[in-house]
């Protein structure tokens, strides 16, 4: 593959969502076989199973992101700080710093999504407002 086809898929998810669905590794299991980047946050739920399960594959082409100078959590990949973006911020508002970032940096996304979380669907209504695709793969229980 060459680097020009190479694509950065942001991954997004719920906060209540710690372990992965056969569907879910499935979508990340291709985007390793095709060899993208994958960009992932670095809050607890999704954004950590995701990191959690690359780093078990030994796949290393991650960029987490995070709003503060350092990511809450870092299993595996770069890192890329959004703090110069984040200064004065609080709250939401302070985590959106990093979602916003990785919604300009991609060129595709995917939300595994339990249906309620606020972030991912307003990462998705990012992404989708920049032109790019995003699809969910929702959680079932």
């Amino acid at each position: 593959m060459t680097d020009s086809s190479k694509k950065k898929v942001f991954i997004s998810g719920s906060k209540s969502i710690s372990k992965l669905t056969e569907k879910m590794l499935a979508v990340l299991d291709k985007i390793v076989q095709d060899g993208d980047t994958i960009l992932v946050g670095d809050c607890y739920g999704v954004d950590l199973a995701v990191q959690k399960y690359l780093q078990e594959k030994g796949y290393a082409d991650v960029v987490v992101y995070c709003s503060g100078e350092q990511p809450r959590n870092h299993v595996v990949g770069a890192v890329h700080s959004c703090s110069k973006e984040a200064v004065g911020l609080e709250g939401r508002a302070f985590q959106y710093v990093k979602d916003e970032a990785m919604c300009k940096d991609c060129d595709e996304a995917c939300g595994f999504w339990d249906g309620k979380s606020p972030g991912t669907s307003e990462n998705a209504k990012r992404v989708q407002l920049l032109g790019k695709p995003f699809r969910y793969v929702y959680f079932e229980h």
